[in-house]
């Protein structure tokens, strides 16, 4: 199945549902599903630091396409601190990071 296909069955199961909800409950699901949204995406990234420790050598791409490299100096609460040779810190998402051999 298809990711399409599965969001308008998706939305098929739930139009019915939010189609009688008045503003303030609609207001009230949003808020929901955002903290879902977040209790998730945290979730995500505590698994992920998990997998690094200070003094591993990492690699990630960039915004702008450029590979870098550098070694995790710090785990922070959402990022590791990675330093890159005389170019200096970076705050990266444990989540874009690659172990390097």
């Amino acid at each position: 199945m298809s990711e399409l296909d599965n969001t308008e069955s998706i939305v098929r199961k739930f139009e019915p549902i939010i189609s009688g909800l008045s503003y303030h409950e609609l207001s009230i699901l949003n808020r929901m599903a955002v903290h879902r949204m977040h209790t998730i995406h945290k979730a995500g990234t505590l698994v992920s630091m998990s997998n690094f420790n200070i003094g591993d050598r990492v690699s990630w791409d960039g915004s702008d396409g450029i590979k870098r490299t550098g070694i995790i100096i710090r785990l922070n609460h959402k990022t590791a601190s990675v330093k890159i040779g005389n170019e200096g810190y970076w705050n990266i998402s444990p989540q874009l990071l690659r172990k390097e051999i």
